[in-house]
């Protein structure tokens, strides 16, 4: 493994080795000799790319076409898309050895060899590496390795200071230095080694040259010796340069050295660093001032690319890969490539006298020349040969900071330049005068020229906005002005002015052409070309013509006197117009647009777009601004102010297959990414996106390459994938299946055609095993759905039983509570009478014996009563028509009132009484008081009738939480377990029959407590042991109530009212005579009436104090009648007195109008109290 001391060390070595990138050269050579000047763009790639380090040491290129790079942060591999990187892991012993690469070498099985931290060797499979240290290695005495090679299948490497090493086929690895090999080997610090055409090994040391030859080392003949050291040892073809302190040298196919005539130029500081071919006889020369370039005649000459790349950079390497093209290594910067057709375009920036504008400033002139004018008015000649600018002496002040819109060179050699903000200046390059002219269509306004032209007349015809001079080409004096459009007599719209077929002026204007008629000095229109607009047109001959529509190119053919479309061209243009045409030596169209440089092939119709990737600056070209400047050269300028010159007679690069290369499939499985072998696709059932990527290793534009796939048996056709070389399916059923991809360059070139076949595996249900065991599965559940049914069918009868008893049953509690009302209605009435009559019985004078009687009869009325209540209450609780009246209450109030009707039983019987309720317990409560107060009076009047000594004790306590507790205790006899489980069922008590005889009751009071407490969420139970007397607790959850319960209003005491005169409806005879006996025991006036209709008449005639109402009357019932009352506006309190026992009764008496609500049986008191209440209500 590598560590800090060794790349430091291999840094300082670096170090030593570019001392000379910090010596600057300065060199005059002669002109470059060619079609345009040689300006390459080249296309960097960065580690915003992916490239791990901006230094690369070495390229190279492996049997696939692969780009290797090793760098100082680690290995990387380039598809044309994408960088694959392999770096170190101080973990895994099969990573990258470190990741400062000092050197590179591909041997004849493919495998990548790297010089760092001793040497490291990458498998043909690109999974895992094989380090060569002094730990496994004794024999080496040196890990800073500074070169690799080979011959045949032998790897040699040199190092710094430890000799040259070689590893045998077999493994073995054999070392040589200067001591054992006599001095053939001059110096033990190895910088570079290359292998010849014949098959030699050459060794470059810091202090000259050998070779090896046979497994061993020797010394080159005298006139191969170089006294200095060699930094480069390089093949190119058949011949291997070599750079060093002493300048290049060149070892030719035929085994002879020659020194280059311009060595001196290369020695020292800039030494040569890297060669490769350029092509037409030259060589890319790199060192460590920058990049040159040879002359087929003449010295090199350092390169003017166009972003300045490698001014004063020092570069590390060269690498060319199939198809021509160049990649070069730029310390600090990272890699650039170089297109191969890079001597087709120039883009020259615009200098810095010159202004970015939206005109035209440049004018073709004679001899590929270029006019144009700087920021001073000055002006200046561009030579489209070589890309020199030389600064005439004409000059005019008033052009000073304006801006040439067009341009001429005439006949005559004079320069015609119009220029913002609308003039026409022409400099006389004999004589050196200029002279100027207003342009104006509307008087006061100023128009620039945007086209000028030289007729055959030698006239000079300038185009401006709505406007066309003729102008004499000797004076300047305008012959002609035409604005309107003869056509449509609208402002003469001119797309291009230029010579037509026939010699003269032809304009595009609008949706037709007008050619210049001399002898009628007027634009005549040609009907045959009208249609869309025309933005351009070109003659060819005298008999053919092209013209551009938006999208369309037509051409045109002369016969017989007519003008005949012949061909049209549409695929491939854009909707746009166009800003310039002009047409090639080999017959091909060229089209300036806002969208790049177009080249159309009319005998394919092929077209081809120039833009960016092509090298570029911009890719809008400005109107009126693409000339033909003669020897296949085109002239335009961009809207960055760039020159353009395009050599449209260099030939395209011959149609070639480009490799395309697969990558691994991936499939998406268990939610993990998955790499599947190439050679064996088999998807499992549950796998999804299977992933199949390709890569055209064509470097030129990788943006323009083109991927298609298609899918056997699924895609009809091809499926066009764009730039993304990844064919993603998502889903498949089960099936054998072929992919067929292919790949497109920017240029067109397919590659062949690659399959993939790959298996989807049925899910395991539609596999033999699978379809066996879903059959007997089927089998076993047809058998569980025939038991399954019967089953159903059990318990549908037996849910079918359970509804028609529950049905039975409920229809028996219906039955039961309607009986029970009904009962209680119908006992109720009676018992009205009987009570009633029995109070006005004991009220008359009797003896003690009938005294008697009545008193018994009085009470087995109370007890029948109380038995009838206990009933109703059970009916309304099972049919759960049970209402609790909830509302704030004062607890130890109502204790008061309980306390003061046990009390006096208690001390009849001679029984201790207590109630204690804890300082804790809250005073005020919500829930219904009545069912509280019932559930107290049931406990304690069971415990002071079943005690017959002792005590009776009632404690209040309060509730974790909220609620109190009620405890009833008693020293009564006690119960067993047996009798506490019977307890709180229906009409049963402690003992049965033998209780029921000893003290009464029904059996029903402690189950109606129980039952009250549940449905006030509480509880009820009982601690008793025989002997030990019985406790009672009652829990009971009533939240608490901050406050204190308003007072009750204030009633005058029964005993006490004024004699009131009472309406009495009662249809009962003898509860109305009962009702008045007891209404008038008490010296009140009395009148009853049988129904509804009497008493309102009665109401009408005569006033009353209150009316005791029946709700159950013939015809007009009670609530009827009382709203009736409350109709006529009667105010007087009423009283409803019924028999009914259901809950509803009393709220719907409240709603009708009644002031009060009691309930039959009544007695004197509760009349007394009920009226009472009724009156202090309405009041």
């Amino acid at each position: 493994m590598g560590n800090h001391k060794d790349e430091r060390r291999r840094m300082d070595g670096w170090r030593a080795a570019m001392r000379a990138g910090l010596l600057v050269l300065a060199l005059c050579g002669a002109a470059v000799q060619a079609q345009i000047p040689q300006r390459p763009v080249f296309r960097l790639s960065t580690v915003v790319d992916g490239l791990p380090s901006a230094t690369v040491t070495a390229l190279a290129t492996d049997r696939q076409g692969y780009l290797w790079a090793a760098t100082f942060d680690g290995l990387a591999r380039y598809d044309g898309t994408e960088f694959t990187v392999w770096q170190h892991d101080p973990h895994d012993a099969a990573s990258l050895g470190g990741n400062l690469l000092q050197a590179m070498y591909i041997d004849a099985q493919d495998r990548i060899w790297v010089a760092s931290s001793g040497l490291s060797m990458l498998d043909a499979q690109r999974k895992r590496f094989t380090h060569y240290r002094q730990a496994e290695h004794p024999q080496m005495l040196s890990e800073d390795v500074y070169a690799i090679g080979g011959i045949g299948d032998e790897v040699w490497f040199g190092t710094n200071g430890g000799g040259l090493y070689r590893i045998a086929v077999d493994g073995t690895l054999t070392r040589f230095d200067r001591e054992s090999t006599a001095g053939a080997l001059p110096s033990d610090a190895v910088q570079t080694l290359a292998s010849d055409a014949q098959g030699r090994l050459w060794v470059g040391t810091s202090e000259g040259l050998a070779y090896v030859e046979n497994g061993r080392v020797h010394q080159p003949t005298a006139d191969a010796r170089y006294a200095e050291g060699v930094l480069l040892l390089a093949r190119v073809g058949n011949e291997l340069w070599l750079g060093g302190g002493d300048g290049p040298r060149v070892l030719g196919a035929n085994g002879q050295w020659r020194t280059p005539p311009w060595r001196a130029m290369f020695e020292g500081a800039n030494q040569l660093t890297a060669v490769a071919p350029a092509g037409q006889g030259e060589y890319w020369l790199g060192t460590p001032t920058g990049l040159w370039l040879t002359q087929r005649t003449g010295v090199p000459q350092p390169v003017q690319d166009r972003d300045g790349l490698f001014a004063n950079r020092y570069l590390l390497g060269f690498q060319q890969v199939p198809g021509d093209g160049l990649w070069v290594s730029v310390m600090g910067q990272g890699l650039a490539y170089l297109r191969p057709d890079w001597r087709r375009l120039a883009v020259v920036p615009p200098t810095k006298s010159m202004s970015v504008s939206a005109y035209c400033n440049v004018a073709p002139g004679a001899q590929r020349k270029l006019w144009q004018i700087d920021a001073s008015g000055t002006l200046e000649q561009f030579d489209s040969r070589t890309g020199d600018l030389s600064v005439t002496t004409l000059r005019d002040p008033e052009l000073k900071g304006l801006t040439a819109t067009s341009g001429l060179q005439d006949s005559r050699g004079q320069v015609w330049l119009g220029h913002v903000p609308g003039h026409l200046v022409r400099f006389d390059m004999a004589t050196g005068a200029h002279q100027r002219w207003k342009i104006e269509r509307i008087k006061g306004q100023g128009m620039a020229p945007e086209a000028l032209l030289e007729d055959a007349r030698r006239d000079v015809w300038v185009g401006v906005s709505g406007m066309v001079q003729r102008r004499d080409g000797a004076t300047g004096a305008v012959l002609d002005e035409i604005q309107r459009n003869p056509v449509t007599g609208d402002d003469l719209a001119f797309q291009q002015l230029r010579l037509g077929p026939d010699g003269e002026p032809w304009v595009a204007s609008g949706g037709g052409l007008l050619r210049w008629d001399p002898k009628a000095r007027a634009l005549v229109p040609q009907p045959v070309f009208d249609g869309d607009d025309v933005s351009g047109f070109v003659p060819v001959g005298d008999r053919q013509l092209w013209l551009y529509r938006v999208g369309l190119l037509e051409r045109w053919d002369l016969r017989e006197g007519a003008w005949q479309r012949r061909q049209s061209i549409s695929a491939g243009l854009p909707g746009i117009p166009t800003n310039g045409l002009q047409r090639d030596a080999q017959g091909r169209l060229w089209l300036a647009t806002q969208r790049g440089l177009l080249r159309v092939e009319p005998d394919t119709g092929l077209v081809r777009n120039f833009g960016m990737r092509d090298g570029l600056s911009s890719q809008e070209f400005l109107e009126k601004c693409l000339y033909a400047l003669g020897d296949g050269v085109l002239a335009a300028t961009t809207s960055d102010g760039a020159l353009v010159l395009v050599d449209a007679q260099l030939p395209d690069r011959a149609p070639n297959t480009p490799a395309l290369l697969l990558q691994p499939p991936t499939v998406v499985r268990d939610g993990a990414v998955v790499p599947l072998p190439i050679d064996a696709v088999r998807l499992q059932a549950k796998d999804r996106e299977l992933r199949v990527g390709m890569r055209l290793l064509s470097f030129d534009d990788p943006a323009g390459n083109r991927y298609r796939s298609r899918l056997s048996g699924l895609d009809p056709d091809w499926v066009a994938q764009g730039a993304s070389g990844d064919r993603v399916l998502s889903a498949l059923p089960p099936g054998k299946y072929t992919l067929a991809l292919q790949g497109f360059d920017a240029g067109g070139n397919a590659s062949r055609v690659h399959t993939v076949a790959f298996s989807v595996a049925p899910p395991w249900w539609r596999s033999a095993w699978g379809m066996a065991a879903l059959l007997l599965a089927g089998v076993l559940l047809v058998l569980l759905c025939a038991w399954a049914y019967r089953e159903r069918l059990r318990r549908r009868s037996a849910w079918n039983l359970a509804q028609h008893k529950r049905e039975l049953a409920e229809q028996a509690s219906l039955a039961k509570t309607h009986f029970l009302a009904t009962l209680g209605h119908e006992v109720r009435t009676p018992m009205t009478g009987v009570l009633g009559m029995s109070e006005l019985l004991l009220g008359t004078v009797l003896d003690e014996r009938q005294r008697g009687y009545t008193s018994s009869i009085q009470k087995a009325g109370t007890h029948l009563l109380r038995l009838v209540n206990d009933a109703l209450d059970l009916a309304r609780i099972e049919a759960g028509r049970l209402e609790l009246d909830a509302q704030d209450f004062d607890l130890r109030e109502l204790l008061d009132g309980v306390v003061a009707l046990v009390a006096p039983n208690a001390e009849q019987r001679g029984l201790a009484f207590s109630c204690t309720v804890a300082d804790a317990v809250p005073q005020t409560l919500r829930g219904d008081p009545q069912r509280v107060r019932q559930i107290l009076l049931n406990l304690l009047g069971n415990a002071v009738k079943f005690t017959e000594h002792g005590a009776v004790r009632l404690r209040v306590l309060p509730m974790a939480g909220e609620g109190v507790t009620l405890i009833v205790s008693d020293t009564g006899p006690g119960m067993n377990a047996e009798q506490q489980a019977r307890l709180f069922q229906r009409f049963e008590q402690a003992e049965g029959a033998r209780t029921a005889a000893r003290y009464g009751g029904s059996g029903l009071g402690l189950a109606i407590c129980q039952e009250l407490a549940v449905a006030m969420d509480g509880t009820i139970t009982v601690e008793s042991t025989p002997g030990q007397g019985t406790r009672f607790l009652v829990s009971l959850p009533l939240p608490a109530v901050s406050g204190r319960v308003a007072p009750a209003a204030v009633m005058t005491p029964a005993g006490e009212v004024a004699p009131l005169s009472v309406l009495l409806v009662e249809d009962d005879s003898t509860i109305a005579e009962v009702v008045t006996g007891l209404l008038q025991a008490r010296g009140h006036r009395v009148h009853a009436v049988p129904h509804g209709l009497a008493a309102l008449t009665e109401a009408a005639l005569q006033p009353f104090d209150i009316a005791l109402l029946d709700l159950d009357l013939p015809g007009m019932d009670g609530l009827a009648l009382a709203t009736q009352l409350r109709n006529q506006g009667l105010t007087l309190p009423l009283l409803a007195v019924t028999a009914r026992a259901d809950a509803q009764a009393e709220p719907l008496a409240r709603a009708a109008g009644f002031d009060g609500f009691l309930r039959k049986p009544v007695t004197g008191e509760l009349l007394a109290e009920a009226m009472a209440a009724a009156r202090a209500a309405r009041q």
